[in-house]
Formats: structure tokens, sequence, C-alpha cells
């Protein structure tokens, strides 16, 4: 199990792309490799055949939030859109994940007045390996109107 400090939210909605940063969150990191058929041998059941392995990762993310950006995390957690989970590992790689919510985070009641722990899940299911998209580079257009812009003297 890793532990990171530092994490980014991103979220992909059809109207854009959105972001939560957590400078002070902790990430632990749990990896885990599970196999879609599992088959024992016919004539050694202690010899198990494994076909068509996915990943299926666990991240327990912790952050000391401010009220108000309790909120926020709440709003950007329940909105419409893939999330993806980005730190840094090691000072200098980045990397990426594709998740879905496990466990909503929880108000602790000194959270209504005082800044407090925050604790919640989401796990990372993909084939190989997440890879890594660059959301700087990504152009959200809308899919009703196509715009050609022409400069007339």
């Amino acid at each position: 199990m890793a532990v990171i400090k530092g994490f980014k939210l991103i979220r992909w909605a059809d109207d854009g792309i959105y972001y939560f940063t957590c400078q002070n969150g902790q990430v632990e990191y749990n990896p885990s490799q599970k196999y879609r058929i599992e088959k024992k041998n016919a004539y050694d059941p202690t010899v198990i055949h494994r076909r068509e392995a996915y990943r299926e990762d666990s991240f327990d993310l912790e952050a000391v939030l401010a009220p108000s950006e309790y909120y926020g995390l709440m709003n950007f957690l329940l909105g419409p859109g893939k999330l993806y989970l980005e730190y840094t590992a090691y000072n200098s790689i980045n990397s990426q994940f594709p998740v879905t919510i496990s466990q909503l985070p929880k108000c602790p009641d000194d959270l209504h007045e005082y800044p407090t722990k925050v604790k919640f899940s989401m796990e990372s299911r993909y084939i190989g390996s997440p890879g890594y998209i660059d959301f700087g580079i990504i152009i959200i257009t809308d899919s009703d109107e196509t715009v050609i812009g022409q400069t007339q003297i």
C-alpha cells in the first residue's frame, strides 16, 4: 500500500472540465489484480487457470477541509460526468485513474464550524494501463452548432 500526499480530482462533463485540488490531502493506494475467469484444473484441483486479467484498485482519500470546501467537494463529486483521480508519486511521476465513488465523505459535527478531517473512498477498474489524459488540450464543443469564424473587411 502506498501513501501519497496531495491529489487532484477531475470531472469531465459535457459542458466542460472541472478540477478540485487538495494539496493537504492524502491518498492510500491499494492495487489489486483480478481475473474474469478462474477455473480449477479438472485433473489437479490445486492448479487454478486464470484468464482475462483486469485491475481493481482502491483509493482511500483523506483531507482536512473547511465547511465551505466540504460542500464544494460534495457538489463536485455528485455532479455529472466522468471522474478522474490524479496525483504525483515519487515527486515526479504523474498518475491518473478513472474512478467511481465507493463511499462518499461523511460530514462530522465539528465540520459545521471548524475545519476537520474528511475521508472517502474511490475505485478504479481498468485493463492494462490506465494511461494519462492531458485535460489542458481537450476542447469541449457544442454538439448542436458549428461556428466557423471569418473576418471580413
